[in-house]
């Protein structure tokens, strides 16, 4: 009775690791076609993918950025055209201007 809790901690622990381990085949899929523009000199990134007659836009929130949703992109593949956004000041879009005239 007493070596199961220590072989659920050790199955758990070599769960994890796998997990931490693994990488996705080809990580750079979505972002291989990344564009930039620039609004009042804060470039923002973004990337636009798939096709279709449905265009889904993802905005992330705070603390996160466009990779969040690659999942959801991947998924939709080309069922849809799907665009995220980097907004001002995250990931790969500049920092937001204090002053715009």
């Amino acid at each position: 009775m007493k070596k199961l809790p220590a072989l659920f901690s050790l199955a758990t622990s070599i769960g994890l690791w796998y997990a931490c381990t693994q990488h996705p085949q080809n990580k750079n899929a979505i972002d291989k076609s990344a564009v930039k523009i620039s609004n009042h000199g804060v470039n923002i990134a973004y990337t636009d993918t798939g096709k279709g007659d449905t265009t889904l836009l993802f905005v992330h929130g705070r603390r996160i950025n466009k990779s969040y949703f690659n999942n959801q992109v991947k998924y939709l593949g080309n069922k849809c055209r799907a665009i995220t956004i980097d907004l001002p000041g995250y990931a790969q879009s500049g920092k937001t201007v204090t002053h715009v005239r």
